[in-house]
C-alpha cells in the first residue's frame, strides 16, 4: 500500500505526486510560453497567456506546498 509519507530508502505518495504534477505543468508552461512569444497577433497571445498564468500560480503554489509538506510533515531522513 502506498504510504503518503516518505520512508528512509523511498519518497512518499505525495512528495512523488508532486513532483510529477509539477514537472507535466512545467512542460505545459514551456509550450504556452514559447508559442506566446510567436503568437502572430495579440489576440492568440492572450489566449495563451490565459492558460500560462495560472498555469504558473500553480506551480508556484505546488512548489510551496511541497516545501511545506517537507518541513512539517515529511523531513526525509538523510
Amino acid at each position: 500500500m502506498p504510504r503518503l509519507k516518505s520512508s528512509p530508502d523511498r519518497y512518499g505518495t505525495v512528495a512523488v505526486w508532486i513532483h510529477w504534477l509539477s514537472a507535466v505543468l512545467i512542460l505545459l508552461l514551456l509550450i504556452t510560453g514559447f508559442r506566446a512569444v510567436d503568437a502572430p497577433d495579440a489576440l492568440a497571445k492572450a489566449a495563451l497567456l490565459r492558460v500560462h498564468i495560472p498555469t504558473a500560480i500553480t506551480v508556484l503554489l505546488l512548489t510551496a506546498f511541497r516545501i511545506l509538506w517537507w518541513w512539517r510533515f515529511d523531513h526525509k531522513p538523510a
